[in-house]
């Protein structure tokens, strides 16, 4: 019974992020305005597993990726998402939510910034360059920083209610399992 009731959570998380993650890709946004950090950072708390908690962008990401395609450092962001779901924390506390939101954008920042310098050639492969590269970007550094500081805080102040609604949704599912289950061996 605890591990259907354990699956059906994270099915439901899986469902419920899952979607939303994906659409705030695909729905018209400013550029690098989206919850997907935030939801790696607070993934693996929330469902209190961090490899699943981690699966849940990265699935995100790539079913918004099949829609608006691939690009050469794709692997980069991937790999920079599951590290920040790898060191999250794993208790709430707004503090190290915060450091965490804050850390996250940075590290998201200095990886994807150095994989466009070397994947693509508009800019030389020089100190100059990188250094171009790394101010060009700042403009999306600021929208990565502010989305994922803003959606950091929804999510753990929605913490609570989040929960309660998984909780409703998946006795739900349950009960439907067991009258399935019922039914089908009569």
């Amino acid at each position: 019974m605890l591990e259907e009731e354990a699956t059906t959570n994270k099915i439901f998380y899986l469902a419920f992020f899952g979607l939303i993650l994906a659409m705030s890709r695909i729905i018209p946004h400013p550029p690098n305005f989206t919850p997907i950090l935030a939801s790696a950072i607070m993934a693996p708390m929330l469902i209190k597993d961090r490899w699943f908690g981690m699966f849940i962008p990265i699935l995100a990401m790539f079913i918004a990726d099949i829609i608006i395609g691939f690009h050469p450092y794709q692997l980069v962001i991937y790999l920079t998402i599951m590290t920040i779901s790898m060191i999250a924390p794993m208790q709430k506390s707004f503090v190290w939510l915060s450091v965490f939101a804050v850390g996250s954008s940075v590290w998201f920042f200095i990886t994807t910034n150095f994989a466009v310098w070397v994947a693509w050639d508009y800019y030389p492969k020089t100190i100059e360059g990188l250094i171009m590269c790394y101010t060009l970007a700042i403009p999306f550094f600021t929208n990565t920083l502010m989305s994922t500081c803003l959606f950091t805080g929804i999510l753990a102040f929605l913490l609570k209610h989040v929960e309660i609604v998984n909780e409703k949704t998946s006795n739900i599912i349950l009960i439907t399992m067991h009258r399935y289950k019922l039914y089908r061996y009569r």
